[in-house]
This record gives C-alpha cells, sequence and structure tokens, in this order.
C-alpha cells in the first residue's frame, strides 16, 4: 500500500446551554417522578416523559452523523487534502511539526459510532497551521494510519507528535 485515504469531518458540538437545560430537565423530572412522586396523575405522566426525553437527548449525541468535509490522502511524500473549497498538497519535506492526536476509532461503546475526535494536525515551514478531524472507522484504519506515521518518522527527519488515548 503506498497511501493512506480517509474522511475529513467535523463533530457537532452542542452548545453550553442545551447542556445545562438538558441536565436541569433531566434532573428536575427525574427528582419530580421518583422522589416527589406526585398524586396528580397528568403531572406524574409529564415528569416521565420529559425524563425520558431529556435522557433521549443525552444519550443520542453520540449517535448524530459527523459533517463530512471532504477527504484526506497520506502518502509518504505528500499529504493530500481533498476540501470542497478545492484540493491541497502539502509536502511532508515543508513540514516543521506533524502529530496525531488519537481518540479512539468508530465503536457502539465509544464516543460515537461514527468515529471519535481524532486530529491529525501540522504545521509548515512558511508558519500555516492546519488541524483535520478524521475519521477511523475499526481498528485496521488505525493500524493502517499509524504504520504511515512510523514509516513518515522514519524515513524523515521529522518527529511525530502522538498524543490522546495511550493505545496509538
Amino acid at each position: 500500500m503506498t497511501f493512506f485515504e480517509t474522511r475529513i469531518v467535523k463533530t457537532w458540538e452542542p452548545s453550553w446551554g442545551i447542556r445545562i437545560l438538558l441536565i436541569i430537565i433531566l434532573l428536575a423530572s427525574g427528582g419530580t417522578a421518583y422522589i416527589l412522586k406526585p398524586e396528580n396523575q397528568w403531572l406524574f405522566f409529564l415528569a416521565h416523559l420529559f425524563y425520558m426525553l431529556s435522557m433521549f437527548g443525552a444519550l443520542s449525541q453520540s449517535f448524530i452523523k459527523p459533517k463530512y468535509l471532504g477527504n484526506l490522502s497520506i502518502s509518504e511524500e505528500m499529504i493530500q487534502v481533498d476540501l470542497h473549497q478545492g484540493r491541497k498538497n502539502f509536502s511532508v519535506s515543508e513540514m516543521t511539526d506533524l502529530g496525531f492526536n488519537y481518540m479512539g476509532y468508530a465503536s457502539f461503546w465509544k464516543h460515537s459510532i461514527h468515529g471519535n475526535k481524532n486530529h491529525l494536525y501540522f504545521r509548515l515551514s512558511s508558519g500555516e497551521k492546519y488541524d483535520y478531524e478524521i475519521v477511523l472507522e475499526n481498528k485496521e484504519m488505525k493500524e493502517e494510519l499509524k504504520s504511515f506515521l512510523n514509516k513518515i518518522q522514519e524515513t524523515g527527519y521529522l518527529k511525530i507528535e502522538k498524543t490522546g488515548n495511550y493505545t496509538f
């Protein structure tokens, strides 16, 4: 294999206002339904309904698919980024820093079934910084990327910074 290819995405981040609102609704409805246990039937039903809706809102965030922005292709000599605005080619020899923040691959038991927030970032000799959120769909893709980054590190003077999950 001469190159590694994956998707560039943008994960939706709910605002703190939405998070706090869901927590308040969850605590208030849970307290009303299970601690106060009101005698009034419609209040009891309404508390359970809001409790279930807030639980669904809190747990369904991992099922929201990240927005597709383009493709990323890595070879030993070049990183090619194909976004909707156009294609950019970055030579590995022009890079001063290259790093990868690994948070895990896609799994039902992880943060998201669509892939966690893995970031490939680099800086060119001109000082421009780039940071792309990429998707690793399974363990095989993780191992492919790991081997490619190790090849780049072995063949050039570029040291690759690996952060995040220790398994990478």
